[in-house]
């Protein structure tokens, strides 16, 4: 779930805490580039392609998650899925660096590739491998992380953790760290037998 679902909620909150700190990052930029400052409403403008470019990209993983869990099987499509984050925090975080809001906004949308995976597959990943007594309970823990993750990005926001003026890229970019822990650990879970046995025929492995 850390590294699943928890993103989602992780990922929503996170952009909150430095939205003005991004966008006057965007008007100087601008200012850099072309010696001429930008409007307002351009600048709001920007910032809403940023934020859209997050569920833009969850919809595309959702797409692609399907086909994922049946080539690559639901253990390694969630490890895999770990790849998209890390992508993206590295664009997030050397972004003002580069002086590239744009490096921003495509790290939002690999952010959104990464929620609109975990959302299907992990779901699918804990329901097919719980113990039957226990499906219920196990298969609600993916709405148990999404919650964790929307009240800890709201807390690694606050002005005096990551969600100062100096801080914001540390903050986009520390959605890495529940990636790390999922490809650390995942390694260790067993494979879905409901994947094992349907659609790769391995009934011993499955058993």
């Amino acid at each position: 779930g850390i590294g699943g679902t928890f993103q989602y909620g992780y990922n929503i909150s996170i952009i909150n805490a430095p939205a003005s700190y991004i966008q006057t990052f965007m008007n100087t930029t601008w200012l850099e580039r072309t010696g001429v400052p930008l409007e307002s409403n351009v600048i709001l403008l920007l910032w809403s392609f940023t934020v859209s470019a997050y569920p833009l990209g969850g919809l595309t993983g959702a797409v692609v998650a399907g086909p994922m869990a049946i080539m690559l099987g639901r253990k390694m499509s969630l490890l895999l899925n770990n790849v998209f984050v890390i992508i993206a925090a590295t664009l997030s975080g050397f972004s003002r660096k580069a002086k590239s809001f744009e490096m921003i906004m495509l790290s939002r949308f690999f952010t959104g590739v990464n929620a609109g995976v975990s959302m299907n597959i992990q779901p699918m990943y804990l329901a097919e491998s719980a113990p039957k007594k226990l499906r219920g309970a196990v298969a609600l823990t993916s709405a148990s992380f999404t919650a964790l993750g929307l009240v800890l990005g709201q807390v690694i926001g606050l002005r005096e953790l990551l969600g100062g003026e100096e801080k914001w890229p540390f903050l986009l970019a520390s959605n890495v760290v529940p990636a790390l822990i999922q490809l650390t650990a995942l390694p260790w879970f067993p494979e879905s037998p409901r994947y094992l046995l349907i659609d790769c025929g391995d009934k011993e492995s499955c058993i």
